[in-house]
């Protein structure tokens, strides 16, 4: 590589004699010498000024002159470790003998001019020594470059780009160092595997460039938190981890989590937008806890798991149980992965009646995992599976298939006009696989889009992102409603069903099983009827088993029930016997098919 020698950063020529004139003589010569010419009068000065100047190139030293000579002075110069490899040119009137010679070379002295000085001689000897200079400063430039680039390299190799933390890499290391230390000391050190909760939300609402800001300020309060024997690392996207040494006792240790609770969950202002998150924390002690600290990450993350399921904004440790849950947890994602391929999944259906008129008006499709070595998996235990891992996708797109092939199938067949709902997941509006799967099924006429129903939940309702409110219009826009299941377990935020297009809400069978018994539920149902009524809402009532109830429903105007007073979630051969009956019954509801 070749080097750039002509640099912006000027050599200074550094002139010492203690004759005015001839300090004015060298430096008219030299003027045409790209360089900065500073003069002095005395060997003291010289020193002085020449520990202060960076870029000093050169020195031109008299000989002969007062209280320090040259000679002493350059002397010094080479003891200074600033100034010893700076050039150095005696200029002397002094007879040049070889005494004289080897003293000055002795000294320090690189050459001589004698006085009167040749301009044409000063001048080449200069320009040789400047263009040194040039060349010595520009390699060193190039190395300080590579130095720092080498320097750069390794940090971002186990430092994080956004916040400088260390990363998973260093954290590694970092665990590897805590244990060594650990045993050689006898103490306890503890692994807090930290996830932010709502910070997709904030992400996906707000964009990537405040979601950054977020994560740098968290990092930062964080950071605040520890102390300079304890380690905090981005393990990536929203998760951290804080390595807490010399854990003494768990009082003192609950004490420093909650500080990360509470800095997580304090409010954040970033480009005039409000954002309050919480944390979900989960907590492994080396080596009280586990002895194998390659693990110490896995179970710091089952524990965290643990947070988000009882409610989020807290911290749970690691324990034997929690393991077996998460060995489980694993094993039934694994077979996840292939039920499709290896048709374990059925749908069964749910008939929806007329509250009023008590005829059937539609039907629920509902789930099943039928797993040779599990057995019949609850859709309460694998769907959040399913979702965690982005196989609810597929999986919600084959239950729609199929629902829409047997519901276009039986009203082929059959004197009825039904309506299907199918679930679908949060994470289904968040692209466009969704939207094609429907508008495929309508396009091929598979089904009208006033038989098809999409059910959501109320998580839905408070999910505000672009993606998710463009893919509820779209759908919406192809003529198919939407209806929100279980209400009142959620949220319960009437005020979020004006901005979404809902038409239908679920009265959770939580509340129905409590009537006629139980005030607060028949208070509460009374409420929910009467508000979505209000809203230009129909309402369905689920878990209906008696017929006290269903009267009861009735006459606070209940629009549809549906539950094992009318039937169980039936396969697709029951279903189709248990309508025939219905029709050949003169559209009248069957009895004693639910046992």
């Amino acid at each position: 590589m070749r080097l750039n020698t002509k640099s912006n950063f000027r050599p200074s020529i550094l002139i010492v004699d203690d004759i005015a004139a001839n300090r004015f003589a060298l430096k008219n010569l030299l003027k045409s010498i790209d360089a900065e010419l500073i003069d002095v009068e005395s060997g003291e000065e010289a020193l002085s000024k020449a520990i202060e100047l960076n870029n000093l190139g050169l020195i031109l030293l008299d000989v002969q002159m007062p209280v320090m000579d040259g000679y002493e002075t350059a002397e010094l110069l080479r003891e200074e470790e600033q100034t010893q490899n700076i050039p150095i040119i005696f200029i002397t009137a002094v007879h040049r003998d070889e005494q004289h010679v080897l003293r000055g070379y002795s000294s320090g002295a690189i050459d001589y001019i004698t006085k009167p000085v040749q301009p044409d001689i000063l001048s080449a000897k200069i320009s040789l020594f400047m263009e040194l200079w040039r060349l010595k400063f520009g390699l060193e430039q190039e190395i300080r470059t590579r130095n720092e680039l080498e320097d750069k390299n390794k940090f971002l190799a186990d430092h994080d780009l956004l916040t400088g933390l260390p990363n998973r890499r260093r954290l590694f290391l970092e665990i590897e160092r805590a244990t060594a230390r650990s045993q050689r000391d006898g103490t306890q050190f503890a692994m807090l595997f930290i996830d932010l909760d709502g910070f997709k939300s904030v992400n996906d609402s707000l964009g990537h460039k405040i979601g950054d800001a977020v994560l740098i300020k968290i990092a930062d309060r964080f950071t605040k938190l520890v102390r300079k024997t304890d380690t905090v690392a981005r393990f990536g996207g929203d998760e951290f981890v804080i390595l807490f040494a010399d854990v003494e006792d768990s009082q003192n240790l609950i004490g420093r989590i909650r500080q990360v609770l509470h800095a997580s969950k304090k409010c954040m202002l970033i480009e005039n937008e409000e954002i309050v998150l919480s944390a979900s924390i989960g907590v492994c002690v080396y080596p009280e806890q586990i002895d194998d600290p390659s693990k110490l990450v896995d179970y710091a993350d089952i524990a965290m798991y643990k947070s988000k399921q009882i409610g989020k904004n807290t911290f749970s440790f690691f324990s034997e149980e929690m393991d077996a849950a998460a060995h489980k947890r694993v094993k039934v994602e694994k077979l996840l992965r292939h039920a499709i391929e290896r048709d374990e999944f059925d749908v069964y259906y749910q008939p929806v009646v007329d509250a009023q008129q008590e005829k059937i008006v539609g039907v629920e499709a509902l789930l099943r995992w039928n797993n040779p070595e599990l057995g019949n998996v609850s859709p309460e235990y694998f769907i959040p599976i399913a979702e965690s891992t982005g196989l609810i996708h597929n999986i919600g797109a084959w239950v729609f298939e199929r629902s829409v092939d047997v519901i276009s199938e039986l009203s082929s067949v059959l004197p009825l006009t039904l309506k299907v709902a199918v679930n679908a997941s949060t994470l289904q509006f968040r692209n466009s696989i969704w939207y094609k799967t429907v508008l495929k099924a309508i396009k091929t006429r598979k089904i009208k889009p006033e038989n098809l129903e999409i059910e959501i939940t109320e998580r839905l309702l408070l999910d505000d992102s672009r993606e998710v409110s463009e893919q509820l219009k779209a759908i919406n826009d192809l003529g198919i409603e939407f209806s929100v299941d279980d209400f009142g377990t959620g949220y319960s935020a009437l005020s979020y069903l004006k901005r979404c297009p809902i038409s239908t809400v679920k009265i959770d069978k939580s509340f129905v099983t409590g009537i006629p018994d139980v005030k607060e539920d028949m208070v509460l149902i009374r409420a929910i009827i009467a508000m979505a009524h209000g809203l230009e809402l129909k309402v369905i009532a689920e878990g209906i088993e008696t017929a006290a109830q269903l009267e009861y429903l009735k006459q606070e105007g209940c629009d549809f029930a549906q539950g094992y007073y009318f039937s169980k979630p039936l396969p697709i051969n029951e279903l189709r016997i248990w309508l025939e009956n219905y029709v050949s019954q003169s559209e009248r509801l069957p009895n004693g098919l639910d046992d």
